[in-house]
């Protein structure tokens, strides 16, 4: 959280100005750099090509028998209108990646897979139901999909997606998806993430990113937006080392 972050840097230089000027002015100007290099272009795209260029997008044939399965990302029931609209920008990417994929494919032995809880806050409505609703409304097959509700997070997607199809951890591969191959399908920025966790599942799956944020522009432009695609880029590079953290724990 970059803003955040710059005003913690800034309270700690005033409260520091009279006893430590010198370290109060080193604060303002870190605080000040910290925020021009992540809300600029270029500070933005250092971020996230290292994550969005790890996988490229999908373009081989749907196999005759997969599970497509798309990782949620958020959704506001008191949006009026049709379940796309309730989606989050980055949810709608992922949504018509999969639909996209499964329509692709050449039998009915693909399914579409989504997940997600209510996301806690005003929320009745699982973001894996908004996400069905939303998909058949674009032409998905209902009897071709199938939903997660109660999964918080990715790691809990990869186990809820092993639960479902009840094989055991010395059974995965692609048996684990009842003999179909798996498409994970999230934002490029997260796959690499995404697909640490499901193969630490015991999965194989096949990334199929969308979602790709790192654009060209001009070095010097600072916006809002290129802050919020580095505060998701400086979220993976924090998860993956808490991921990292908690698999030398053992937890």
């Amino acid at each position: 959280m970059p803003i955040p972050f710059a005003v913690i840097l800034l309270l700690l230089a005033v409260w520091q100005f009279r006893r430590r000027p010198k370290l109060a002015k080193s604060l303002i100007v870190l605080s000040i750099v910290w925020l021009g290099f992540l809300a600029s272009s270029f500070g933005s795209y250092w971020l996230l090509w290292p994550l969005e260029q790890q996988y490229k997008v999908f373009k081989q044939p749907v196999p005759h028998s997969c599970v497509v399965m798309v990782l949620g990302s958020g959704h506001d029931d008191g949006v009026a209108g049709d379940a796309r609209h309730k989606l989050s920008t980055t949810a709608l990417a992922r949504l018509s990646e999969g639909v996209s994929l499964v329509k692709k494919a050449d039998s009915k032995d693909c399914l579409l897979v989504f997940s997600g809880w209510t996301g806690g806050g005003s929320n009745t409505t699982a973001h894996a139901e908004e996400m069905k609703q939303a998909a058949i409304d674009m032409g998905a097959d209902p009897a071709r999909i199938l939903t997660l509700d109660d999964a918080k997070d990715t790691v809990e997607e990869a186990l809820a997606l092993r639960q479902t199809f009840g094989a055991a951890p010395e059974d995965m591969g692609d048996d684990a998806v009842g003999g179909r191959k798996l498409l994970l399908v999230t934002s490029a920025s997260h796959m690499p993430r995404a697909m640490e966790i499901f193969v630490g599942a015991g999965f194989d799956p096949v990334a199929a990113p969308t979602d790709f944020l790192g654009r060209h522009d001009h070095w010097w432009r600072l916006s809002t937006e290129n802050l919020d695609k580095s505060a998701k880029a400086l979220h993976e590079y924090m998860g993956t080392t808490w991921l990292h953290v908690r698999m030398l724990l053992g937890v």
